[in-house]
């Protein structure tokens, strides 16, 4: 009886502890929005790095507010270089482990940056953020060619050393690796050519991050678990869940109906929840600019009036007042950062007169855009962006251009926009960081045919600017060319917003470009259930 009775007791405790200590089952919409990009797999991803952060760890993290690189919440503690930044040398954190809890090292790196890099890796990007390869880094272009066995400018000097090695001085080469996330040697089963086919991704995936893979519904959700092995300290959350939904307005009726804890939204919806008790509205710009992205492939986007005309021919100044509701900015250039915007900048004032005399003259020399009905895609959804566009089809419309506007899924778009080519223009973003701007849409070999040697100059001039106020200098110069020239049609930086239960403890959210990563300390986020 007395055994029963222990046995009895011992239960009881089990049941009061897991009552009063677990953290619960958090669901969110993490890769709901611009900022999202579900089902995505590392180097496939040019989004979606709020959730793959949770997963998989990178070299460097960005701070809470994107403003600068940090250390934390990353695999390093810190990184230098010598006097000319052509070394770069990562002091990478001791006692990591991966989540099968074997020792995370250096030689992870090495592996992960040649996996990427083989001549027959079957990936969208490398190391870098952005598009494009990293030529700069020693032995790389060897490597991929198929004539080195290794990349011998990565070298892991020991476990928790590793050295960059750089043809060329690159004073930022810390900011254009944010998205390198590193994969277990010890457990990557798939060969570079298996990339994207394999289902290691969603059945056996192992990272360093907070939160490990426990279980996978296509097109339903990801679902994970703790790590008990993370290096700073194991998650209070019982489970983390990410639910993919076809559109935000799915995800907000979620989020109403209690169904799901956190979701992005777009500004006329985060307005709705200003005020509401029951929720907690993070908000912050969003780094992207938008625009209108010519392809130049299509003669009728070399000729400088038709873009210029663009530019004059939308009511952005209406747009921003009562569709944004004052919740963006116009931006002059392709940077989302006001600091590098020139102060004389022509912000192409709504201009319809001007816009139809600069598309007189085009087409008195042959190029008439006038005579065609032009799709307009994009990977935009919501309200908010179907309202834009709207007043935009009209703008063009009063000009004589004739666009449909063309709402699609992120990877449809990806392969009719990036890959095909098979558009004239398209409604898109474009996001940077405080110390890295991607510039292979403008340079030598860029997808859109953009062909023009003062870019080359440009660029070159930004990259090798080694004190900040020459940085500052050289981009805010590549701002004001793009300016001039309306390379693209640039219109505006936005204020994005994500919507969160109140209830949730220490919950945070940063609409982030591609997501981040940023640091969110997820391993502290608690239902308290």
């Amino acid at each position: 009886m007395k055994n029963l009775f222990r046995s009895l007791m011992s239960l009881v405790l089990i049941f009061l502890f897991s009552v009063g200590f677990a953290s619960g089952t958090l669901i969110g919409g993490f890769d709901v929005g611009p900022g999202g990009d579900p089902q995505v797999i590392p180097f496939h991803n040019f989004a979606g790095n709020t959730w793959l952060a949770k997963i998989y760890s990178p070299l460097i993290m960005m701070t809470p507010d994107f403003g600068e690189a940090t250390a934390e919440g990353s695999l390093s503690t810190s990184w230098e270089t010598n006097a000319e930044a052509t070394v770069w040398t990562f002091h990478l954190r001791e006692g990591v482990k991966w989540h099968d809890g074997e020792p995370f090292t250096a030689s992870d790196v090495k592996f992960t940056a040649e996996l990427i890099s083989a001549p027959d890796a079957v990936v969208k990007r490398t190391l870098l953020t952005a598009e494009g390869q990293p030529t700069n880094i020693q032995g790389w272009t060897e490597y991929n060619a198929g004539s080195a066995t290794e990349i011998s400018g990565i070298v892991a000097v020991d476990d928790t050393t590793l050295e960059f090695r750089l043809i060329e001085p690159d004073p930022r080469f810390f900011d254009s690796i944010r998205w390198f996330y590193i994969l277990p040697k010890h457990a990557v089963d798939f060969g570079p050519s298996e990339f994207q086919s394999t289902d290691w991704w969603f059945t056996k995936a192992i990272g360093t991050g907070p939160f490990k893979l426990s279980a996978f519904e296509k097109d339903q959700y990801m679902e994970l678990a703790p790590n008990e092995y993370y290096w700073d300290g194991a998650p209070k959350l019982d489970k983390l869940i990410n639910r993919y939904f076809t559109d935000e307005a799915a995800a907000v009726l979620a989020l109403e109906s209690g169904d799901i804890d956190f979701t992005y939204v777009g500004a006329d919806i985060a307005a709705k929840f200003e005020g509401n008790p029951d929720y907690v509205v993070f908000q912050g710009p969003s780094f992207v600019t938008n625009l209108f992205n010519f392809n130049y492939q299509r003669d009728a986007w070399k000729d400088k009036r038709v873009r210029q005309a663009f530019m004059y021919g939308i009511d952005r100044e209406s747009i921003l007042k009562d569709v944004f509701n004052g919740t963006a900015q116009a931006t002059p250039c392709n940077d989302p950062y006001p600091n590098f915007w020139p102060e004389d900048a022509n912000y192409y004032p709504y201009d319809p007169a001007k816009a139809r005399q600069l598309l007189d003259e085009a087409a008195a020399d042959g190029i008439d855009v006038r005579t065609a009905t032009y799709d307009l895609p994009t990977y935009y959804s919501g309200q908010l962006p179907k309202d834009i566009l709207t007043v935009m089809q009209a703008n063009l419309a009063d000009i004589g251009v004739n666009a449909n506007p063309l709402f699609i899924d992120v990877a449809s778009w990806r392969v009719k926009v990036d890959q095909e080519a098979d558009f004239d223009f398209t409604y898109r973003g474009f996001g940077a960081g405080p110390a890295f701007i991607g510039t292979n849409w403008y340079t030598e070999g860029n997808q859109w045919g953009i062909t023009d040697p003062m870019y080359e100059t440009l660029v070159t001039n930004m990259n090798k600017a080694f004190t900040p106020e020459e940085y500052k200098a050289a981009r805010t110069a590549l701002c004001s060319y793009e300016n001039e020239d309306a390379t693209f049609a640039y219109f505006w930086v936005s204020t994005r917003y994500g919507v969160a239960k109140a209830s949730i403890k220490d919950f945070y959210y940063f609409p982030a470009p591609g997501g981040g990563p940023y640091v969110d300390h997820s391993e502290r986020w608690d239902k308290g259930e």
